[in-house]
């Protein structure tokens, strides 16, 4: 169960009960890892791109300090999550050079990039703020854009 919010339009507060899918998946070479400490969906994109750097050659993150957030489904794609602007002040004060934020379609308003966008002026901190509608923009930007 989880308490959060359960409707954005109006902040109401709720508890709910969330499903959980459990899968096995056999990939070549095998991996091991666990999500037992993973609290929700937000870790999505940031979990999705560690395994795809270790089951390629070379360092994504070229050693560069990356942090994101995002909740990802079967196809790719790259969801809200709540507190943005929170996670965004942590990956400033550990450092964080580039942090992956939803775009949602680029919706604008009070999206998730458009907050983290905000609050990164707001806390003026150099790290880059990349929009991402799906987990290909991420890697396309690790792959093509950081230097």
């Amino acid at each position: 169960m989880i308490l959060g919010i359960i409707d954005e339009e109006t902040k109401q507060i709720g508890i709910g009960i969330t499903l959980v899918t459990d899968r096995d998946v056999e990939v070549n070479p095998s991996i091991t890892f666990s999500s037992g400490n993973i609290g929700g969906p937000s870790a999505g994109l940031m979990f999705s791109l560690e395994i795809y750097d270790q089951l390629t050659e070379g360092d994504l993150t070229k050693g560069h300090q990356i942090a994101g957030t995002g909740e990802i489904d079967y196809e790719g794609n790259v969801g809200r999550i709540g507190g943005i602007d929170k996670k965004v002040v942590a990956a400033d004060r550990e450092g964080v050079e580039v942090f992956f934020a939803p775009n949602e379609g680029g919706r604008g308003g009070d999206s998730n990039y458009e907050v983290a966008k905000k609050k990164a002026k707001e806390i003026d901190t150099d790290m880059v703020i990349v929009p991402v509608d799906t987990f290909d923009d991420a890697i396309k930007y690790l792959k093509e854009e950081l230097k």
